[in-house]
């Protein structure tokens, strides 16, 4: 999703002349330039409402703030950060209150089937280099039918950065969407009409299921702020809309600027978010204060990699923290556990006991749950072992898991209950317990792996075990280097 930034979506790039009449004759038949595309369609109204239901479950703790920045009924374009292929579009979707037409690379609409169906979920082709010269030409036809959605005060979605990237931190921005959003204010001048809303995505993991879910909406950008310095000069006022997007998108995600101490910060993000919430006198743990909580120690963690990179000759506070970080994480994986088991020194006897009664008590519900969703939740995980880009895992994931694996395995399962039972009710009881155990399945593995790891941890901990109290004394160590860093 998001390819915009790629692609020739401004009619006023001049095209090298002999490739001009290919794009003109490209322009006659594009596949998948539905100029109906803004409207709900039959495929559309049967598959949105149930994907929906399954969506958010793919995720474990979810919170979305600023949905009252939404205006109902006016054109709106919004702009996430973009750093996990189709997950970042299906958030968005899944999140405003209106349908959401999408932009997508085109290679995705080559066949005939793939272009009607691809378009009944509102997603429109855009054209890249890659695609061939000849082939541009057609991006006109999307440009067109973009502004159309627009002009007919629906919602859209483009990717400023184009492509999603594997980090946290805010990339390049094209100008391809607020080309499509000038053009479309064209009719309305300095009057108010097409808005730009910024969005933060923010995932505690791209790949594992029941990961946290961070979603944050933005004020809007009224594109007729900019509208007389764009009649003057067009170029200026694009820059101008780009730069105030790039700053007004920045509080709203994780941008972590360093390369060097990258993965370093990432760590800290867990290790001292809740020492950092202490330090700055927050009492509240929702997914919204520990990344308010994680945007402050970022801050003063760049102003002192930014304040040691001009005085080289100063001790560095940084390295021996990266050091102490590096090593710390290096023994979490060599154990498989989490920062959380050391941070509280393990599961204690009597709280494990219960825990682990708690388990068994529960064991038949999650026996059958798993058994009745065994195929669906685990059957993707190997197919997607071999996509380099890893990005993309969780978006199959979905795909295969809610449109195909999960419809027919229940399907499946249902038919058989009805035919080896007879009555229909019992079947139809059988369905609707499917899903909501299946999950509390997933649920019941997680904290049984949870209860596992921490009571291990406790267990040589209370054994005087050499390894485990390094870790508790180099976890306390981070803490006190990374507080008398943030400090200045």
């Amino acid at each position: 999703m998001g390819f915009v930034e790629k692609i020739y979506l401004c009619r006023d790039r001049t095209i090298p002349s002999g490739i001009n009449d290919l794009n003109q004759m490209a322009r006659r038949k594009v596949r998948g330039a539905n100029r109906a595309i803004h409207k709900r369609n039959f495929i559309y109204y049967n598959i949105y409402p149930y994907v929906r239901i399954f969506f958010f479950h793919f995720y474990g703790k979810v919170q979305v703030k600023g949905l009252e920045n939404i205006p109902k009924g006016q054109p709106v374009i919004f702009a996430p950060n973009h750093q996990n292929a189709l997950m970042d579009a299906l958030i968005v979707l899944y999140a405003s209150p209106q349908d959401v037409v999408f932009l997508a690379r085109a290679d995705i609409f080559k066949s005939r089937f793939a272009a009607f169906f691809i378009n009944s979920l509102k997603v429109l082709p855009v054209f890249r280099q890659r695609d061939g010269a000849a082939e541009l030409g057609k991006n006109e036809d999307i440009f067109d039918i973009s502004v159309d959605v627009l002009k007919h005060h629906h919602h859209m979605c483009v990717m400023p950065e184009g492509n999603h990237g594997h980090q946290r931190k805010l990339r390049a921005f094209g100008k391809g969407i607020f080309r499509i959003a000038f053009t479309a204010q064209e009719d309305h001048g300095t009057e108010p009409f097409v808005k730009i809303i910024p969005v933060g995505i923010d995932m505690s993991d791209y790949v594992k299921q029941n990961a946290s879910l961070f979603l944050n909406f933005g004020e809007p950008m009224e594109m007729s702020d900019y509208w007389e310095q764009y009649q003057e000069a067009a170029p200026r006022a694009l820059n101008a809309a780009k730069k105030d997007l790039i700053e007004n998108l920045k509080p709203l995600m994780i941008d972590i600027k360093t390369d060097e101490y990258y993965e370093v910060v990432m760590s800290l993000r867990e290790i001292f978010n809740d020492s950092m919430r202490a330090e700055i006198g927050m009492e509240g743990s929702l997914l919204h204060d520990r990344f308010r909580a994680d945007k402050e120690m970022i801050a003063r963690l760049d102003a002192l990699i930014a304040l040691e990179a001009e005085e080289d000759k100063a001790p560095s506070k940084m390295k021996p923290l990266a050091e102490k970080v590096e090593k710390y994480t290096s023994s979490l994986k060599e154990l498989n556990i989490r920062d959380w088991v050391v941070r509280d020194k393990g599961i204690g006897a009597m709280k494990s006991l219960v825990r682990h009664l708690g388990l068994i008590l529960t064991f038949p519900l999650f026996l059958y749950g798993y058994l009745t969703n065994i195929l669906p939740y685990w059957l993707p995980v190997p197919m997607v072992r071999n996509l380099k880009d890893r990005q993309f895992h969780s978006s199959v994931k979905i795909g295969l898991g809610v449109l195909v694996l999960f419809p027919l395995w229940y399907f499946i399962m249902t038919l058989l209950v009805l035919i080896f039972t007879g009555p229909w009710w019992i079947a139809l009881v059988f369905l609707a317990t499917l899903f909501p155990l299946g999950k509390f399945a997933l649920r019941w593995y997680f904290y049984w792996k949870k209860t596992v790891r921490g009571s291990w941890f406790a267990r040589r901990l209370r054994r005087g075990d050499a390894a485990v109290e390094e870790m508790v004394k180099l976890r306390e160590e981070i803490i006190e280097m990374t507080r008398e860093a943030i400090s200045q």
